[in-house]
């Protein structure tokens, strides 16, 4: 039997059709991630830094900088180390402010705040003297070492009450009070010209100290609640800071940041491969490239061809058998046997396509002379309940219908060997002969 293999491919209506779940939801999740999104950012700072300028949240220092700038002081952020030295080195003395209030000072003062330590060690000493001031919040022993020597770090404090100032230093007796959570610091006094503590925690603990340094005050603060949004209204925190920090017209706010930190692994796989690689490896993707388009070209375009695909009727036969046994379908079998009889007997007695079981039990009947209800039990009613039931029912249907060859004086069908066994179907084609 000769069958020609045909390729369905769906097409684009059949496709979205099918996938028409999938896509909605995909688009329920991008739609409900870009209101997220909206609803999440709009309101949002991009900035969520601690102490940023630009972070309007509690642990940013937003405010402070607002209120600085609109008492004159021009506010600057910074994100590395070599912005920061160019930011103060360029304000550095650069003349009276022109606003209000405490912003009535002369030249630069440089914050410096490094959470994360992410300034290196070696670089440290390249903040010293480029600008007027210096304020160091929170700082680490190595910051102390190089930018505020003679002041040691004394632990930390979380002060239940606020610290009152208990020195001469004018932004700490304007204050008077602060809350003060965070590090403390020592006096040593060495090689200092002038030094200071103020809000005296326990023993010589100071959380704030200020100390002269090539010439230039260096303030030193332990508590970030003095500059962040979420405290800076407790106690005398804002006073301290509008204090310290609008002592000059500039304020560099420098924030350290992961770009600061300096590369010392192992050379990575570009920096060990040769200047010439890469433009041999562009050489070689465009020949390949320019091959492809030149091939692809001389073989012409692609053509689809239905070719015929021969399978053997018996091989038909004998795969549905084996799905019938392995499935049990006892029933389903009988059914093609039955089916492929009556066809066969219809044929042979003449009848139309369409004749019904009833008129060809009483045609078959007629021509052998066997009583209908046998006939109509064989070919309709019996329902087998076991593999032996099933063959001897396929045998008595090729035995009823070479009882109607023989009446009708044509020769008898042999009989198949594999009716000793499992039961075959007939092949689709050979319904009516």
């Amino acid at each position: 039997m000769s069958q020609l293999a045909v390729a369905s491919t769906p097409t684009v209506r059949q496709f979205f059709r099918r996938s028409a779940f999938w896509i909605g939801a995909a688009v329920f999740v991008l739609a409900a991630s870009l209101v997220l999104v909206v609803v999440n950012g709009g309101g949002q700072s991009v900035d969520s830094g601690a102490l940023s300028i630009t972070n309007a949240g509690p642990g940013g220092s937003k405010a402070l900088a607002e209120v600085l700038r609109q008492q004159g002081v021009s506010v600057s952020a910074a994100t590395t180390l070599d912005e920061a030295v160019a930011a103060a080195r360029d304000g550095s003395s650069a003349g009276p402010g022109t606003g209000t209030g405490t912003g009535t000072g002369t030249g630069t003062t440089l914050v410096v705040y490094d959470p994360n330590g992410y300034l290196p060690t070696d670089r440290q000493t390249e903040l010293v003297g480029v600008s007027d001031r210096l304020v160091l919040i929170d700082p680490g022993v190595f910051e102390l070492g190089d930018l505020a020597p003679g002041v040691g770090a004394a632990g930390s404090v979380d002060a239940s009450a606020p610290l009152t100032a208990g020195c001469s230093l004018p932004a700490a007796q304007r204050a008077e009070t602060i809350t003060a959570a965070g590090s403390t610091y020592r006096v040593t006094g060495a090689g200092q010209i002038s030094s200071s503590g103020c809000f005296e925690s326990y023993g010589d603990a100071y959380s704030v100290v200020r100390v002269t340094e090539a010439g230039h005050p260096v303030t030193v603060v332990g508590s970030t609640e003095v500059f962040d949004n979420e405290h800076i209204v407790d106690a005398g925190n804002a006073a301290l800071a509008l204090g310290v920090l609008g002592e000059g017209s500039r304020v560099v706010w420098y924030v350290a940041s992961a770009a600061d930190v300096t590369a010392d692994g192992a050379p990575s796989l570009g920096q060990l491969t040769p200047d010439w690689v890469t433009p041999l490896i562009l050489l070689l993707i465009a020949v390949f490239v320019a091959a492809a388009v030149w091939r692809g070209r001389r073989l012409g375009p692609v053509v689809v061809e239905n070719l015929p695909v021969i399978v053997r009727g018996s091989e038909t036969v004998d795969g549905r058998a084996r799905l019938y046994a392995r499935s049990g379908a006892r029933s389903r079998a009988l059914d093609a046997l039955r089916i492929g009889t009556l066809s066969r007997l219809a044929g042979l007695l003449g009848l139309p396509r369409r004749a019904s079981v009833d008129d060809i039990v009483a045609a078959v009947g007629e021509a052998t002379g066997q009583k209908a209800d046998g006939i109509a039990a064989t070919l309709l009613r019996t329902v087998p309940s076991s593999e032996a039931q099933l063959v001897e029912l396929s045998t008595r249907l090729t035995e009823l219908e070479n009882a109607v060859r023989l009446a009708l004086g044509r020769p008898a069908t042999p009989a198949s060997p594999r009716h000793t066994s499992a039961p075959t179907p007939p092949p689709p084609n050979e319904g009516i002969r």
